[in-house]
């Protein structure tokens, strides 16, 4: 379960609605419904708002997201390491600078 869906539980278990949640989190109904419908990825301080008002930790909110992340870096490293000898050193040490974040700008 990701974190939409385990704020939409909570809401309907506290019977909360997103008027009710965007009291009681400082959040605005608009930009709640934007997240809630995943048109809009919030900020880690926005979930924060969410964990308390719903009197959660974030880190429940935020479990299955580390997870899902955790294993596509595995998915990513596995096909690598299969297809690591096709790739020159180069190349290889550019795509862990895009998997670590680093290399954003000196992949072309």
């Amino acid at each position: 379960m990701n974190w939409k869906e385990k704020v939409s539980e909570l809401m309907t278990t506290k019977n909360i609605t997103q008027k009710d949640l965007s009291r009681l989190s400082g959040i605005t109904e608009t930009s709640i419904s934007r997240y809630l419908n995943g048109s809009q990825r919030p900020r880690i301080d926005v979930l924060l708002n969410f964990a308390k008002a719903l009197d959660v930790n974030v880190e429940y909110l935020l479990e299955e997201e580390r997870s899902t992340q955790e294993s596509s870096f595995t998915t990513i490293a596995t096909a690598i390491a299969r297809n690591g000898s096709n790739l020159t050193i180069e190349e290889q040490n550019k795509l862990i600078a895009l998997i670590l974040g680093k290399g954003k700008s000196g992949c072309n």
